[in-house]
């Protein structure tokens, strides 16, 4: 009784499903049971889709019900739900613990959708952004992050990427507008080569603790960027007390053509803005920087930064 009911029924199944499919070809596509009408909001041009959800792009509540109206309001809001991916390096974040957000999003196909990428954590004391962090399979899935703009990384460990530091950010170096290097490890040459890796880099800010840079290995006089980068839009530097990295990026990259500085505790600025006299703009200066505001408004500027004198402002950064 069983093995019949059970023939029964997959006889049913098949002839229904065969039936539905000659109603549908009679009818010319659309079965008369379905309705033909599609949601309003389906109807919408994705012009004007793509407008409605800019004004939601940082309300991810509802930008996820966005994602469940209909295809063209998921593909006009999903980029924005994964525009920002963060990576703690250190094991106490759970929620943003390496490599767990890299291996959900690939899960997902929705890492080249992200733009802006930042690694957190990690120390003097504590392991930084290194080579241990990957292996053939999270670093196959790290190179499909390919269409990020802007990257932050907090204490990159420069000198155990060398010399092979290209093979693990390969798919950074053409897309790449603005970088973030907070407390890089590794000597001036070997930041200034990792700078260099980046063919289309307008943005940069060097961001050191209030003992300024410490150069964790030798340097290499022979180490020399493999491009030059516009490096065109603007320039933060904190904590800069040894000057040596910028005399070097100076020569290096045959002068500097920022248009916009932020400065806060930096020696010696004036080869600096000697460098960027023809394109400098606007300089920035944190109002609770003594030797900033002394160099400034006491001293002057040197005489090949003089066209841009007035448009000094001793804002905050």
């Amino acid at each position: 009784m069983i093995i019949a009911t059970v023939i029964e029924l997959l006889v049913k199944r098949v002839l229904y499903r065969t039936l539905a499919r000659i109603r549908k070809i009679r009818s010319g596509g659309a079965s008369p049971e379905t309705p033909t009408h599609c949601s309003p909001a389906a109807r919408l041009p994705f012009e004007i889709i793509e407008m409605f959800i800019t004004y939601l792009k940082y309300d991810t509540p509802s930008l996820r019900a966005c994602t469940m109206t209909c295809y063209s309001w998921y593909m006009a809001a999903v980029p924005h739900l994964h525009r920002t991916l963060t990576v703690n390096v250190d094991p106490w974040d759970r929620k943003h613990r390496w490599p767990s957000p890299i291996l959900y999003m690939h899960m997902h196909g929705s890492l080249p959708l992200v733009k802006e990428f930042r690694v957190r954590g990690g120390g003097y004391f504590s392991t930084g952004f290194s080579p241990k962090l990957f292996n053939c399979c999270i670093l196959r899935q790290f190179s499909a992050l390919s269409n990020v703009q802007d990257l932050e990384i907090e204490y990159l460990e420069v000198a155990k990427f060398m010399p092979k530091i290209q093979r693990y950010f390969k798919n950074f170096l053409p897309t790449v507008r603005s970088l973030i290097l907070r407390e890089p490890k590794g000597s001036r040459r070997q930041v200034i080569y990792f700078i260099g890796l980046f063919q289309c880099l307008q943005d940069l800010e060097l961001r050191y603790d209030t003992f300024g840079i410490r150069y964790e290995s030798a340097d290499d006089s022979t180490l020399v960027p493999p491009s030059v980068p516009p490096l065109r839009g603007w320039l933060k530097l904190t904590c800069v007390k040894k000057p040596d990295i910028l005399r070097d990026m100076i020569a290096l990259f045959g002068g500097l053509r920022f248009r916009y500085i932020c400065l806060f505790d930096v020696d010696q600025m004036g080869p600096l803005l000697d460098a960027c006299a023809k394109t400098l703009e606007v300089v920035v200066l944190d109002p609770t920087d003594p030797r900033g505001e002394h160099f400034f408004f006491l001293k002057g500027v040197r005489a090949g930064s003089q066209r841009f004198r007035s448009r000094v402002f001793p804002l905050g950064l």
